[in-house]
């Protein structure tokens, strides 16, 4: 009996094991490889200088999971609203629909919606649960500070680590996804915002398909130096994000820098 207990038990494990290599072995076929631009690139997407009442397109195949497709996608301007169709290629370059992903970005809540199988799936990412807390006995900005002397260093707030869910697997949703991420500021209203370039965090989660993305973000503050006030206004915020691959936060993406300045800061 304690002999068939034992080989039941090594059984086991051996079934768990081979179970673990498989899915693993799925996960990493997930992966894409071969990517190609027939047209446009990640790059382009990032461009500003598109006008606003234009579309930006891409088209690009990849293959993965021992199939081939071809993905036609479009985005506004200002990437908050993006549409994708993924076609299968068969043999004879034949393209089948299997799968299209519409991402709209409003108010810091990306929603994307995902149609497949004749099944709409929506996935919502809710940007302003991600924000740090208001600052305390900090009011709101008014304009009274406006052309008073502000600091011209950083101060350091805070360090805070957040985990973020990607809907979408296209170029275009991602990177809609992403620039809502890396534009989410702590300074209402702000007259600008400026953001390093993602190219390289978007390409990443695009190649490995990634569904989760974790970010330690540092924010610190330029003040107003408003003489015998005690509470000082926020001028300028910056706000450097390193994105990671894994909840360990040891495979790093890359980084980006957001720099937002108040609606009353003037340089």
């Amino acid at each position: 009996m304690k002999i068939t207990k034992i080989i039941s038990f090594l059984l086991s494990i051996v079934m768990i094991l081979s179970s673990a290599t498989y899915a693993f072995a799925q996960e990493q076929n997930e992966k894409k490889s071969n990517i190609h631009f027939e047209k446009g690139n990640i790059e382009d997407l990032l461009n500003s200088t598109t006008t606003r009442s234009s579309l930006k397109e891409l088209i690009y195949t990849y293959d993965q999971n021992g199939e081939s497709y071809r993905v036609y996608d479009q985005a506004n301007s200002d990437l908050t609203y993006t549409y994708s169709s993924i076609f299968k290629i068969g043999k004879n370059q034949e393209e089948t629909l299997v799968r299209r992903e519409i991402v709209n970005v409003d108010n810091n809540v990306v929603t994307t919606t995902i149609i497949e199988n004749g099944q709409e799936t929506i996935h919502v990412l809710d940007l302003n649960n991600s924000n740090i807390p208001e600052l305390v006995n900090t009011p709101t900005p008014r304009g009274t500070w406006d052309g008073w002397p502000v600091s011209d260093t950083f101060e350091h707030y805070g360090t805070f680590k957040y985990s973020y869910s990607i809907g979408g697997t296209t170029v275009t949703a991602v990177t809609a996804t992403i620039s809502a991420i890396v534009g989410a500021a702590n300074i209402h209203p702000y007259a600008k915002i400026a953001v390093t370039a993602i190219s390289a965090i978007v390409r990443y989660i695009v190649n490995n398909s990634l569904k989760w993305t974790y970010v330690i973000e540092d924010v610190s503050f330029r003040w107003t130096k408003i003489p015998n006030v005690t509470l000082q206004q926020r001028a300028v915020e910056r706000t450097i994000r390193k994105f990671y691959a894994d909840s360990n936060y040891a495979t790093v993406i890359g980084s980006a820098k957001t720099t937002v300045y108040a609606k009353n800061y003037k340089d």
